[in-house]
């Protein structure tokens, strides 16, 4: 869980607090849990949501705009050659580096798997907007990774 925290945090130190204030909640709401086999999922939702409370909280802002997980499904216009050369702990710097919302709805979409209508109910946003968050994030990870190419291979 706080690798979870690690990429929607914007350092090391907001992610241990998320991570503190998540596991709170968690033991303040198991006995909410109704199925034992769903606790992942469960916890994790309550780790996402930790941390979009602490970034509201921290920025006094209503989001109405909208690595070892990544796998595959980070997209096709990202070079797998580029990945395959990146540390994690890299990749999560670049992810950290993402303007907040951008790296929200990365991480719950590429990351966490959730729809854009999910992320648009969550965040207050249309599914459009949530599209282009995503767009632009990927834009942005993309000139990253190309920087970090060029600078592999010099």
């Amino acid at each position: 869980m706080l690798s979870l925290c690690n990429r929607y945090a914007k350092n090391r130190s907001d992610a241990k607090d998320i991570f503190q204030e998540g596991f709170l909640k968690v033991f303040e709401n198991i006995r909410q849990l109704r199925n034992a086999e769903a606790v992942q999922w469960w916890m994790k939702r309550i780790f996402v949501n930790e941390a979009f409370m602490f970034y509201k909280k921290r920025t006094r802002l209503h989001l109405v705009d909208d690595i070892t997980l990544l796998e595959n499904r980070i997209s096709d216009d990202i070079n797998d050659d580029i990945l395959n050369k990146m540390e994690t702990d890299e990749l999560t710097r670049i992810i950290q580096n993402l303007p907040e919302r951008m790296r929200m709805v990365f991480n719950m979409h590429i990351i966490e798997g959730f729809s854009h209508q999910e992320i648009a109910d969550m965040l207050e946003i249309s599914v459009g907007t949530s599209k282009s968050h995503l767009h632009d994030a990927r834009k942005q990870l993309q000139r990253n990774f190309i920087i970090k190419k060029v600078m592999l291979y010099r």
